[in-house]
Order: C-alpha cells, then sequence, then structure tokens
C-alpha cells in the first residue's frame, strides 16, 4: 500500500471544509466528511488502483441531525432537569452495539476497490453479547479478561468484513494479547517507580519543576505504553487477516510510533491547531505505507469477483441510508 498525499494539499480541503461548515451552522460537516474520506482513499493506491467512497452526504447529514438533537436535548436537560437527561443517557446507551453494526456496515458499503464494494455481515446480536458481555466480563474480573475481550472485538470486526462475494478470515491469538498486556504491566511498573524518582529528585533540586516534570514523564509513559500496546496488537491483528489468496502485513514499530505522535503533538502546539492537516496526512501515511498486501495475482482475483458480484452490486449500497459513524 502507498499514500501520497501531502499536508499542503489536504489544508486547502480541510480549510475549505471548515470555513463552509461555519458559514452553514455545521450543515456542510457531511459534505465535508466526504471529500475528507474521499481525500484519503483516493491518495492511498494497491497494485496501482485507489481506493473511494461513494456515500450520499445527506445519509451523512440525516445521522448528525439525529446526533445533534439528541446531544442538545442531553446538555439542555443537565442543567434545567438532570432526571430528563439521566433518561436520554439510560435510552441511548443501550444502542451503542447497534450503532457500531450501523457504522461499520455504512462505511464499508461505501468503500470501493476496483469497482467492488466491501461490506461487514456481523449481526447485531453478537454485537450485543460481545460488548456488553465483554465489559460485564472485564469488570467481574478486575480487567484480567480485558485483553481476551480486546481479541474478540478485532476478530469480530475485522472477520464479518467481506469484499465482493469474498469473506475475510481473522484469528487473533488471545495469547499474544495477553503477551503485550504482561509487557505493558511490568513497563508501567517501571515507568512508575522512575517518574517517582525524577519526582523526588527533581522536587529538592528545583522545587515545583521537578514535580512539573514527574507530570510529564507520566503522560510521556501513558503515551509509550499506550503505543506498545496499539502497535503490537494491530501489527498480529493485520498478520492474523486473510482473504483467499490474498494475505496482510504490518511492519509499525513503537518508537516509530511515538515519535510521529511526539511530533504531531509539537506541531499542533506551535500551529494552534493548524497544523491538524499535516498531522492527518503524517498519521495516514506512515499507517498505510507500513501495510504490505500479499497477493500472487490481485488481477485475476478483482476480475473473478466482479463477474460473480455484479448481480447484487446494486443494492449493496442501499442497505443503511443513515450515517451513525460520527
Amino acid at each position: 500500500l502507498h499514500f501520497t498525499g501531502s499536508g499542503s494539499e489536504f489544508f486547502r480541503i480541510w480549510i475549505t471544509n471548515l470555513l463552509l461548515t461555519i458559514c452553514t451552522l455545521g450543515l456542510y460537516s457531511a459534505w465535508a466528511k466526504v471529500r475528507t474520506i474521499n481525500y484519503f482513499y483516493g491518495n492511498t493506491s494497491l497494485d496501482g488502483s485507489s481506493f473511494s467512497f461513494v456515500a450520499n452526504p445527506i445519509a451523512i447529514l440525516k445521522g448528525r441531525i439525529i446526533a445533534f438533537a439528541v446531544f442538545g436535548a442531553y446538555t439542555f436537560f443537565q442543567t434545567v432537569e438532570p432526571v430528563v437527561s439521566l433518561v436520554i443517557m439510560l435510552a441511548v446507551f443501550p444502542l451503542i452495539p447497534l450503532l457500531v453494526v450501523r457504522s461499520m456496515r455504512f462505511r464499508m458499503q461505501n468503500t470501493e476497490y476496483r469497482g467492488l464494494k466491501f461490506n461487514f455481515t456481523g449481526s447485531v446480536g453478537h454485537a450485543y453479547s460481545l460488548f456488553f458481555g465483554g465489559v460485564i466480563l472485564t469488570y467481574i474480573s478486575m480487567g484480567i479478561l480485558f485483553p481476551w475481550w480486546d481479541c474478540q472485538k478485532k476478530q469480530y470486526l475485522l472477520g464479518n468484513l467481506r469484499y465482493g462475494n469474498k469473506r475475510f478470515e481473522s484469528f487473533p491469538r488471545a495469547g499474544v494479547f495477553y503477551k503485550c498486556a504482561g509487557i505493558c504491566i511490568l513497563m508501567g511498573i517501571g515507568m512508575t517507580f522512575l517518574m517517582i524518582l525524577i519526582s523526588v529528585a527533581g522536587g529538592l533540586l528545583a522545587g515545583d519543576f521537578g514535580f512539573v516534570a514527574g507530570i510529564l514523564f507520566l503522560y510521556l509513559s501513558m503515551g509509550i505504553l499506550w503505543a506498545y500496546w496499539h502497535v503490537s496488537t494491530t501489527n498480529h491483528v493485520m498478520e492474523s487477516t486473510c482473504l483467499p489468496g490474498v494475505f496482510f502485513r504490518s511492519r509499525m514499530t513503537t518508537h516509530d510510533f511515538v515519535a510521529l505522535w511526539v511530533v504531531n503533538i509539537i506541531l499542533l502546539v506551535l500551529t494552534f491547531g493548524l497544523a491538524v492537516p499535516w498531522v492527518m496526512v503524517r498519521n495516514a501515511r506512515y499507517r498505510v505505507n507500513c501495510t504490505t498486501v500479499l497477493a500472487e495475482d490481485l488481477d485475476s482475483f478483482v476480475q473473478g469477483q466482479i463477474v460473480s458480484t455484479s448481480a447484487i452490486g446494486e443494492e449493496l449500497g442501499e442497505t443503511i441510508d443513515l450515517d451513525i459513524g460520527l
């Protein structure tokens, strides 16, 4: 996979989207989302062909209007009648697994590569048992089952993807997740001792500055731990996922990911947020360029799928007309 976008080029799209969204009181945000996704898809190429996003902005606008109405009512009643805001929150919370499924289905059914659409076929019932059941089990086990739960979520989201009429297979191993969790715990213990040492020594030598240095080290440590978990589990999940005759590899590393993250924060601080387009492009370029697709003959695979799915291609995009993946 290759990414060819540039920060300066995307900045023009980003600033136009921002100004039009402000001028239209948020209504243009749906079109802005489609333009943004299409820019990143269009600059992501595999074997000489790029991806495309074909969603109808009106569908996205519907979802945003609904979300804005619900969030607005929740915010309003927080100060006027807190009980009503609590009822709204309790009414929305049980819908989370349904929203995850609908969001994935919308995004996939509107993603194309070489004339074929993706799809997501995960069931809502499985989503409820996975997301709510997983939360309960993780809570009861005091976090011990979290690596297993995270592994199951990845398997559900990737194992239910389809490209044409072929289904992805994803079999990540929970043992790898537990190994990563163990390393994170050991790293966390070591970093905690270092933070205490830095805070105490810095406090004796430099007063309040030592305490500030300790806090900064704490945030950096949390970032390193998260980066290690994300990189390690992502690389493993990618290598455990395949299509018939198509395999994937991810070569992200923790130190490169942390460096990317640190530079992004510096850019955002120095430019007061105007570097957002460059940060988004940097993130996309790193993730895409670290991913490899292994296939003997992708052309014949795609051509065979076009022949076998032409009859149902039209209806895939009509399965859902509401974007909830805000």
